[in-house]
């Protein structure tokens, strides 16, 4: 909730990689708008039952994480658009949060619900984010335990409904959910200094920003924190060369090229342990005008999630840095280590 935050000290957490220093305003703009979006894509087909499943005692269900990060998000956007509104605002106590009650069993709660819920307190907090005067991020609200500043308390709410997405995505899995466990290979790494085609590199070294020396020519829409790795499918790119078009690895620009992996079940929260690092699956990437000369009729939005979601790209979070070799296994799902 909103609790001191005052800007001076970053906020990180070892356990998702978060880290403040690494997000822009525009940034949360992108993510919180998008709450529903991944929510909906995450749980999208699985049945409310599971959804309403807990994967162990005193841990929410996916349901139930869904309800904590849509008030979470709205208790925020409450004391930062005060923040905003008058430097120096005093705020009251934040409210307390609980865990899952082991006494009671999960709650039975709609997922469309849920899902609506959190696409509208996201996207009333993007909103307030994108229209906020620049200077207002620096302004502070005082709570009983110290300061707040309105920045730090925007990518405070970023981190909050971030990790809460990795604590589902792990629930799903452990109860057997969404997409199921198998094991895919690297057919080859890319990298490049901006722009497509990206090359072929004989190694890389994985961080939470990325794949080491890749850039994004193109900063306004790539870079981000859930952008820091984009994967796509070997098989699928066979296929698209095999109708004619002029595309191979590479080319519509993922870090990636896996092989063996059922394209068809990724979705939002999915792990991938790929080498020693560890991504998960965050958003469809949507494909731009750059691609247009990898398709012999210049349709580039084939790849588009929304027209064919077995052919889309699939932008990733690094939760745990490392290495990564061709050849090396992708393992998706992986068993807790």
């Amino acid at each position: 909730m909103l609790c001191a935050v005052d800007g001076t000290t970053p906020e990180t957490c070892s356990e998702c990689g978060f880290d403040s220093t690494s997000w822009r305003v525009r940034d949360a703009v992108s993510v919180l708008g998008a709450l529903g979006t991944w929510w909906g894509l995450a749980t999208q087909g699985i049945p409310t039952v599971e959804l309403n499943t807990r994967p162990g005692p005193g841990v929410w269900s996916a349901l139930e994480y869904g309800v904590h990060s849509a008030l979470v998000t709205a208790v925020l956007r409450g004391g930062i658009e005060a923040i905003l509104a008058a430097d120096g605002v005093a705020l009251p106590a934040p409210p307390q949060g609980g865990n899952a009650d082991e006494d009671q069993g999960a709650a039975e709660l709609d997922p469309a619900r849920v899902v609506g819920d959190l696409q509208r307190e996201g996207t009333a907090l993007a909103r307030l984010a994108h229209d906020a005067a620049p200077e207002a991020w620096a302004h502070v609200g005082q709570v009983p335990d110290g300061r707040v500043q309105a920045g730090a308390a925007l990518f405070h709410a970023v981190h909050d409904a971030t990790h809460h997405q990795m604590d589902v995505g792990r629930g799903l899995a452990a109860i057997g959910a969404g997409t199921p466990a198998h094991e895919g290979r690297v057919v080859r790494i890319n990298s490049s200094q901006g722009g497509v085609p990206k090359r072929e590199v004989r190694h890389g070294a994985i961080g939470h920003r990325g794949l080491t020396g890749d850039r994004q020519a193109d900063v306004k829409h790539h870079g981000r924190p859930f952008q820091a790795l984009s994967l796509w499918s070997a098989e699928v790119i066979e296929e698209l060369a095999a109708e004619g078009h002029p595309i191979g690895p590479g080319c519509a620009g993922e870090n990636l090229t896996l092989s063996g992996v059922d394209w068809t079940t990724l979705r939002p929260g999915t792990r991938l342990r790929i080498g020693t690092a560890l991504a998960e699956v965050s958003f469809p990437a949507t494909p731009c005008a750059k691609q247009t000369r990898w398709f012999a009729d210049g349709d580039f939005t084939r790849i588009d999630h929304d027209r064919n979601p077995r052919w889309t790209r699939w932008y990733a979070w690094v939760r745990e840095p490392g290495e990564v070799d061709p050849g090396d296994a992708a393992v998706v799902q992986p068993k807790p280590e």
